[in-house]
């Protein structure tokens, strides 16, 4: 039987809007990895202690279980964790261990797309009936009307599914997955919300469709072509797509609290209804590495990124491009680029810092104890970083 879920639960999709738009022992780091052109320094001692601080008392605060965090400046890169991988078992969180990373999977399936572009395989103007198969356009309003870029922007008028609904149905039943193709169902019977390009709403569904059409354009499975083309150039050894219900070696547990004292644990559940919108596994670390890579034009040439940056119109605040985004965070008025990604127990936070050319990548186990701990600790970190 599922436990009832609490308020906070509840609360999900709220949080993920949020993100979108808008205590335990402390471990030290490990040493990073060596690699070309990446910054390899220790910070100074004072911001090393500043950082190490301003984490630990964030996540007290918030009542916020564990933490992953990278930091890397033009100078040097600081690793950590703090609190606990798991609320349940009071496993200390060590730098380096894995996480699911959900939404920031869609700027990978974004630059899957733009290196199709690149090779001359597909226009981002192209109509999505091109490449979809018609029995699947049929069931699509507007599905002859509707562009890649469309998709990628979230202007399609396609619905989201209920993912809460599909989380819980997982938690239920973890040994049996629920397929891409129930979420794609569900919103596409909740479809249209308005004609293509007129409005700007959120929906994972969109970036299924993206991967079904990364598969016939790259002749091979979406997670093939994005393991050649994504991964293996930029170094990236510990990410990979999650299609199976464990995450093999260290990780961070994604848990909420069930509101009788005990906590539903989402870890061990399938994720594969999230194709290309939320099912890959990552660390602070690789994050942070793909995201260099990203920005230095070692996946993509720059004018792509170029594209991926421009938000479009109707996202306002959100400041939502092509599977990126860029926003100004208050009260600092600090500038960001990135994504961010929400999943039952798993938070992160993945952005890049123009104004002082840093990237920084954290993740948390969990929501805390009050619905504005996560936006709480967004500020304090990005604060601390101009």
């Amino acid at each position: 039987m599922i436990p009832r879920p609490s308020p906070l639960l509840l609360a999900i999709g709220i949080i993920l809007i949020a993100c979108m738009v808008s205590a335990g022992c402390t471990q030290a780091a490990s040493s990073p990895r060596t690699d070309a052109g990446a910054r390899q320094d220790s910070p100074p001692a004072d911001v090393s202690d500043r950082l190490q601080n301003l984490s630990e008392m964030a996540i007290r605060e918030a009542g916020i279980p564990g933490m992953q965090i990278e930091v890397s400046t033009p100078h040097w890169t600081w690793n950590n964790a703090f609190g606990n991988a798991s609320p349940v078992t009071g496993e200390p969180a060590q730098p380096g261990m894995r996480f699911l990373i959900a939404s920031v999977s869609k700027t990978f399936t974004s630059v899957a797309v733009q290196k199709l572009a690149e090779e001359g395989r597909l226009s981002l103007d192209d109509p999505i009936d091109r490449w979809l198969e018609p029995g699947l356009v049929a069931r699509i309003p507007n599905g002859h009307a509707i562009t890649i870029r469309q998709l990628l922007d979230h202007t399609s008028g396609i619905a989201d599914y209920n993912e809460t609904a599909i989380n819980l149905r997982e938690l239920s039943d973890p040994d049996t997955p629920v397929p891409y193709q129930a979420g794609l169902t569900m919103g596409l019977q909740d479809s249209p919300l308005y004609p293509p390009g007129t409005n700007y709403t959120y929906s994972n569904v969109n970036y299924i469709l993206l991967t079904l059409i990364v598969d016939k354009a790259a002749g091979v499975p979406y997670e093939d072509y994005a393991t050649r083309k994504i991964l293996v150039p930029a170094g990236l050894n510990e990410t990979f797509f999650q299609h199976t219900n464990h995450i093999p070696g260290p990780h961070m547990r994604a848990t909420m609290p069930a509101g009788d004292g005990s906590f539903m644990d989402f870890t061990d559940c399938y994720v594969l209804f999230d194709r290309g919108a939320g099912d890959i596994v990552s660390t602070a670390a690789d994050l942070n590495r793909f995201h260099r890579a990203l920005r230095e034009g070692k996946i993509i040439n720059r004018s792509s990124l170029a594209r991926m940056e421009i938000p479009t119109p109707q996202s306002g605040k959100a400041g939502y491009g092509l599977g990126y985004a860029t926003e100004r965070i208050s009260p600092s008025n600090v500038t960001v680029q990135g994504h961010t990604g929400g999943y039952p127990g798993s938070f992160t936070f993945w952005y890049y810092l123009p104004e002082e050319d840093t990237y920084v990548t954290w993740n948390l186990n969990g929501m805390g104890t009050s619905q504005t701990g996560v936006a709480d600790i967004r500020r304090t970190i990005i604060t601390a970083l101009q």
